[in-house]
């Protein structure tokens, strides 16, 4: 699933090179599972052969979007956005993902870097290097030939140089203006960014790029191996294994060191990204997991409300808490009011000293210790610190909560709201 962006000048023969990348990419994963074809190891632990990679190209521009978009900035964010949900889409476990396109802004290419490491995929920036000079020919040369089938279309001033680099072909050409609009404001990658790295660059001049480096370090394999059963371990490189398998022959050492420099290796022994905690997408929770902690709390502040009915009077309340030898609460020797509550291994616990230290004697009353208004704010408070854990499970995030945890939680949230320091 590795993403490999695309940029360069326009008309500098990005839909070729994507294709021929492809291509190229395809003929070497052959390569690369051909020499384990017959290796008792090359399937997997089910008896299945392994699954190869499939290659996708997504296309920049289409018959909605054509290349006159970047005239106005509302009709170019759009077609950004539409190539980037493609992207997204494309985006899958065991898919190379080719973005044709100039990719022309830096901050498109760190957008698409993040949503690379958010799917926990590698990603590099393959640099058409193809000089200005011979993309104004380019430009020119379609111009020419879509202004022998259109009488209106104004060409722009060339010179015999510019004439003889470039002969016509069936792409869409750019207005000459935008042409030259579209190349001042190209933000060429940099390997000092590290969205842009690895960078490869391709110049006009190759007739071919750098394909073993390119699959080297999308996913962790190097091309030029000469042991088969080395490369089937490699392969087979368990991705919670630490210990990285030797490298396979003399010649491969270099490609293989680079490709595991970490010793931790996912599927096919490429290097484990992990995503930054900005691009990690928020856990899914339970449906009803809101509902839960609703219903839950709402028990629990009912409980407390009937003891108030029941007990109007804090000092009632500690005398037959007395008269029932009711003076521990979780292994402490603390005397105070204790109300047991639905859905909790735990009560709610008053000390004597907090429930008499109120402005009056009423425990439900205005002031007093359990009137239902500050027992509803400290609900919503609670589940408003909780709402982030909704749902989640301890796999899913440190400290996540279950719905039927709830009660436990919010009676030691109220213990020590209206207890002070006590400890649950």
């Amino acid at each position: 699933m590795p993403l490999i962006m695309l940029t360069g000048y326009p008309c500098s023969g990005l839909s070729y090179r994507a294709k021929q990348l492809a291509e190229l990419l395809e003929s070497t994963q052959n390569k690369v599972f051909a020499a384990i074809e017959n290796d008792s190891d090359s399937t997997s632990a089910n008896g299945n052969p392994r699954k190869r990679f499939s290659f996708h190209i997504v296309p920049s521009h289409d018959p909605s979007h054509p290349r006159t978009v970047y005239d106005h900035a509302r009709t170019e964010k759009e077609a950004r956005a539409v190539a980037f949900a493609r992207v997204k889409r494309a985006l899958a476990k065991d898919a190379f993902v080719i973005l044709d396109g100039m990719n022309y802004i830096k901050g498109y290419r760190y957008q698409l870097w993040c949503e690379a490491k958010s799917v926990g995929t590698t990603c590099c920036v393959v640099h058409v290097g193809t000089p200005i000079d011979k993309c104004v020919a380019i430009n020119n040369a379609r111009l020419r030939q879509r202004a022998t089938q259109q009488d209106n279309v104004q060409l722009p001033e060339t010179t015999d140089t510019t004439d003889d680099l470039a002969a016509p072909d069936n792409e869409e050409a750019y207005p000459s203006e935008l042409h030259n609009n579209l190349i001042f404001r190209y933000e060429e990658p940099t390997m000092h960014s590290r969205w842009d790295k690895p960078l490869f660059i391709v110049p006009w001049s190759d007739a071919t790029p750098p394909v073993e480096e390119i699959w080297t370090a999308a996913t962790g394999i190097p091309v030029e191996i000469e042991a088969p059963n080395s490369l089937a371990a490699l392969l087979h490189t368990n991705p919670d294994n630490n210990t990285a398998p030797p490298p396979p022959s003399d010649t491969a050492s270099v490609a293989f060191t680079t490709a595991t420099t970490n010793g931790r290796g996912g599927r096919f022994g490429r290097p484990r990204i992990t995503p930054h905690l900005a691009t990690v997408q928020p856990a899914q929770s339970q449906p009803d997991a809101l509902n839960g902690f609703e219903k839950r709390t709402s028990a629990v502040v009912t409980a407390i409300r009937n003891f108030t009915q029941a007990n109007p009077s804090a000092e009632a309340a500690l005398a037959q808490q007395q008269s029932q030898n009711q003076t521990a609460y979780h292994k402490e020797s603390t005397f105070g009011i204790t109300i047991p509550v639905p859905d909790a291994s735990s009560s709610v616990f008053i000390p004597a000293h907090i429930a008499r230290s109120a402005s009056t004697d009423a425990l439900a009353g205005a002031g007093g210790i359990l009137a239902l208004p500050r027992l509803q704010r400290l609900r919503r408070q609670w589940i408003s610190l909780n709402r982030s854990y909704i749902g989640m499970n301890h796999s899913q995030s440190k400290g996540g909560l279950g719905v039927d945890q709830v009660g436990d939680a919010f009676v030691r949230f109220l213990n020590t709201e209206l207890a002070g320091d006590v400890a649950s």
